[in-house]
């Protein structure tokens, strides 16, 4: 399950995906200004296709206009973080409420995405590693089947991504993340339901903390 599925149908797509790969793995802080002007020297296209490009990443929320600088990667308050974490535990429950009627089942997204975070731990990877987080959080929501509260995941977690990829201890504890996925995996598919959401949203009050704590440094 891929967080940011992508319909290729234009090359400013494609400029796009770049630039968001970039946001997300951090090489754009939060408030840098990006113009198309940059985009199209540095990456080699037009203006045009730039411009394209840049609308989609606001049309997203990757990038707000600026009063005086145009363009910039958004910024993400304390506020915003505690925003995004009460939208997550609203999504998350009502996905974890619709696997828990699936039940037996394994659920194979999860399993991928703990595999994902486990390779990504040997391999101290962590814009990787991040982005398995993501996924398992995705696959929580998508039990739900319904394509709109699993597009506004995919905003909540994009923004959060932006948080994660400029912290720099994100690497250290890719060992821990890991291993939390997968107990939390565990608690979502085996565990009696009273027990399961009290798991996720254990999960998620300490998600936020590490959050917030990585906002307040930047």
């Amino acid at each position: 399950m891929s967080l940011l599925p992508l319909e290729r149908i234009t090359p400013a797509d494609d400029v796009a995906e770049t630039l968001r790969d970039e946001i997300l793995s951090g090489y754009f802080p939060p408030g840098t200004g990006i113009s198309d002007a940059e985009v199209s020297g540095r990456l080699g296209v037009s203006r045009e296709h730039a411009r394209g490009a840049l609308a989609r990443l606001e049309r997203e929320g990757l990038l707000v206009h600026s009063l005086h600088r145009g363009l910039e990667v958004v910024r993400i308050s304390v506020e915003d973080v505690r925003d995004l974490f009460a939208t997550r535990r609203t999504l998350e429950l009502a996905g974890l409420e619709a696997m828990v009627k699936q039940r037996p089942n394994d659920d194979v997204w999860l399993q991928a995405a703990v595999t994902s975070m486990t390779e990504a731990s040997k391999a101290e990877n962590g814009r990787a590693a991040i982005a398995a987080d993501a996924a398992f959080h995705l696959a929580i929501v998508a039990s739900t089947s319904s394509r709109r509260l699993r597009t506004a995941a995919e905003a909540a977690l994009r923004e959060l991504r932006i948080i994660l990829a400029v912290a720099d201890r994100v690497a250290c504890d890719l060992d821990e993340i890991a291993a939390d996925h997968a107990g939390l995996m565990d608690a979502l598919i085996n565990a009696p339901a009273p027990s399961s959401r009290a798991a996720l949203l254990d999960h998620l009050r300490r998600s936020e903390s590490r959050a917030l704590a990585v906002t307040r440094g930047i």
